[in-house]
């Protein structure tokens, strides 16, 4: 049975928003696209549609949900709470310098644990057991399935798709507008893809 028949997951982050460009710790605010994540937004739209997919999950947040929109054509789109950006709480729109500077810090895997400071946001227990349950229903559905997320996301979906551990995760590089396509058959995930959409949605 080929691995299009079991099923194929294109998991994506979103285009560039301001926050992003800033360097800013964005959990589950709103932020702008910039300028370039327009670009972005408008070629994800339409190289994911072109792609094809036959169901499109995405957070609830602007910045995903307005390519998965774009993407989805006919095709249903669902909106997933289990997969927005973690809550990064008190820090939340905060650089590393400022969090820094407030004696904040967040305790997530491959980042810094400053002693002494506070520490902000939703557990990384919590977020990531949220993602994995609804990686385990995209994993079990046959075609393609595309999800629209965020960086988080991909690299917890990684984990667990791949059995990488969390400082592994964290040390893949997903930019804006990339993200990986992952097929399945018999229970069994290969990475066939690792990067930009544009690469991706040719493969």
């Amino acid at each position: 049975m080929s691995a299009e028949k079991n099923g194929l997951v294109l998991v994506v982050r979103h285009p560039e928003t301001t926050a992003n460009a800033e360097r800013r710790y964005v959990g589950r605010s709103e932020s702008p696209y910039t300028a370039l994540g327009e670009v972005q937004a408008e070629e994800m739209g339409r190289l994911l549609a072109e792609w094809g997919p036959d169901r499109v999950y995405t957070s609830p947040l602007k910045r995903a949900h307005a390519v998965a929109s774009a993407a989805a054509g006919s095709a249903p789109l669902t909106v997933l709470g289990a997969i927005a950006e973690i809550d990064f709480g008190c820090a939340e729109n905060m650089t590393a310098d400022e969090m820094r500077a407030a004696g904040l810090r967040l305790d997530y895997p491959g980042l810094p644990d400053l002693a002494g400071a506070r520490a902000c946001g939703e557990p990384w227990d919590a977020f990531e057991s949220r993602v994995a349950q609804a990686g385990e229903a995209f994993a079990a559905q046959r075609g393609r399935t595309l999800v629209v997320a965020h960086g988080g996301v991909v690299r917890v979906l990684m984990m667990r798709w791949l059995g990488l551990d969390a400082q592994a995760a964290f040390r893949l590089g997903v930019s804006n507008g990339t993200g990986a396509l992952v097929a399945f058959q018999g229970g069994y995930a290969t990475l066939q893809g690792f990067g930009p959409v544009r690469a991706l949605c040719a493969i």
